[in-house]
């Protein structure tokens, strides 16, 4: 406890596998890694000390993440895998030859963050936690290993329900603010099929999200005629809308 009560908060460092990140966002979810939500998480928890990204940003579909990982530290590793990020064991040992460095020193941090799901990483968490260190592991759902799990003091698996669902509402909505800068009307059925096959997403997890969007009176569906014929236009309350979910 500190002077006034306060504890402080302990020391961190972060080793973060970006191809993990980014690639299994981009194939299991259609998503980009939100890494400022991540990073402002973090550093609410934790005095961050060094932060380390890695990857092999040779690739044009992750090299524009460059810029992005820049502003959170200089410290962004580019490594080099010979099977186009297929064949990833040089970027392990990148990585945990940097881990086993960092907990070698004198005074190394109280905590040990590491973004991977790969089992590789198992035996340097059970040294770690040897060495009194509290090991937090955040990785991609579905793509964490089970001894990772069992190994480290907690584990997240991101994205989180709540991350995940407000993308696809973002997905939606901008569909919806696109058509109506167009004048134009948007139905239930097209809005689902049209926005998840433009993302790449099932029409399941759209459609999910609409279904919410309608219930928790968001958006509603209007009946208007068109051409003779009888017509659901899907509508919104747009000032509750930026109220609750602001311009994006």
């Amino acid at each position: 406890m500190g002077l006034f009560g306060k504890s402080r908060k302990q020391t961190a460092v972060a080793f973060v596998d970006y191809e993990h990140w980014f690639y299994s966002y981009t194939n299991k979810f259609n998503m980009v890694p939100n890494v400022e939500e991540w990073y402002d998480e973090i550093c609410s928890e934790y005095k961050l000390e060094k932060l380390f990204f890695y990857g092999d940003f040779n690739n044009k579909i992750i090299s524009p993440e460059l810029d992005k990982l820049k502003k959170y530290t200089k410290n962004v590793i580019h490594t080099a895998s010979t099977k186009d990020g297929v064949d990833k064991d040089f970027t392990d040992f990148i990585i945990l030859d940097a881990i086993y460095r960092e907990a070698a020193k004198k005074k190394s941090p109280d905590v040990f963050i590491i973004f991977t799901g790969d089992g590789h990483f198992n035996l340097a968490v059970q040294y770690l936690r040897e060495l009194n260190k509290k090991v937090i592991i955040y990785a991609v759902k579905q793509c964490l290993s089970n001894k990772l799990k069992s190994s480290a003091n907690s584990y997240v698996e991101m994205p989180r329900q709540s991350q995940e669902q407000q993308f696809y509402i973002d997905l939606i909505l901008d569909s919806l603010r696109r058509l109506r800068s167009m004048d134009k009307v948007a139905t239930y059925w097209k809005t689902v099929t049209s926005v998840a096959e433009y993302n790449k997403i099932p029409q399941e997890r759209i459609q999910l999200t609409l279904d919410g969007l309608i219930s928790q009176k968001y958006l509603y569906e209007e009946e208007r005629k068109f051409k003779g014929h009888k017509q659901h236009v899907l509508k919104a309350d747009w000032r509750r809308i930026e109220d609750n979910f602001g311009r994006r």
